[in-house]
């Protein structure tokens, strides 16, 4: 009974019932990085009843994360994210899977930490694009969607990677580049975060359920209130897509 009524009202959800409710049970979900965007995520999937998810971050908990990362609270200030973010799901939901990694996600341990026979999806919530880039060229390396988020002062970004040879990649539309405002330099609206988590879990569940999916890239600007999809095209010259095609 317990089970039953944990997910009830999602089940009546016309796209979503019980059949498919059966399927997200056996799904399993890598998210990397667990601040503003990654806890909210990890925690709306979690309540969705994800089969497993794995997170992964190495950073603490810090009394300025409170005011936009929910999924803390002031008794988890000084404890690691991963370690903190796996208690408090554990005790929302008991009944899914949860494997936590405190550790900087890089090219010497990414192949043994998202063991690609049991991933069905990765979710970007890092905030540095080395670590972007490289969970980029692994998802399209080993054909493993990822959905890339962003977040700082009032706007963000969701972009879901398929990789497909006529899908664009992270590489076809962000540039090696130039230092990119963060959350410590630029601030940052505990709104937008959660918007954009509320987004991308909504796109994980689409993807992990094969239904249909956002194709653009999309904007949202919680001050002005202003939502843009961009259309993304795959450039020809990107060297991670000629890699892997």
């Amino acid at each position: 009974l317990f089970c039953i009524m944990r997910y009830s009202r999602q089940e009546i959800f016309n796209e979503i019932g019980k059949k498919w409710q059966e399927k997200l049970s056996k799904r399993y979900v890598a998210i990397v990085g667990l601040g503003a965007l990654g806890s909210v995520s990890a925690e709306l999937l979690a309540r969705a009843g994800i089969g497993k998810l794995i997170l992964i971050d190495r950073d603490i908990v810090e009394l300025s994360n409170l005011q936009r990362q929910s999924l803390y609270d002031e008794n988890d200030v000084g404890k690691p994210k991963a370690f903190a973010a796996k208690e408090k799901l554990s005790g929302i939901n008991s009944e899914i899977k949860i494997e936590f990694f405190i550790d900087d996600l890089n090219f010497k341990n990414i192949e043994k930490i998202l063991n690609i026979k049991n991933i069905d999806l990765i979710l970007d919530c890092t905030d540095n694009l080395e670590t972007r880039f490289l969970i980029n060229d692994f998802s399209i390396k080993n054909k493993i969607p990822f959905i890339y988020s962003s977040a700082v002062g009032s706007k963000g970004y969701v972009f879901n990677m398929i990789p497909e040879k006529t899908n664009p990649c992270l590489r076809c539309f962000l540039k090696e580049a130039a230092q990119l405002d963060t959350c410590e330099t630029y601030g940052v609206l505990n709104s937008i975060t959660h918007l954009i988590s509320s987004i991308q879990a909504s796109e994980a569940i689409k993807i992990l359920l094969n239904k249909d999916y956002e194709k653009n890239l999309v904007y949202f600007d919680v001050w002005k209130n202003e939502m843009i999809k961009i259309k993304v095209n795959k450039n020809k010259n990107c060297e991670c897509c000629a890699g892997n095609n």
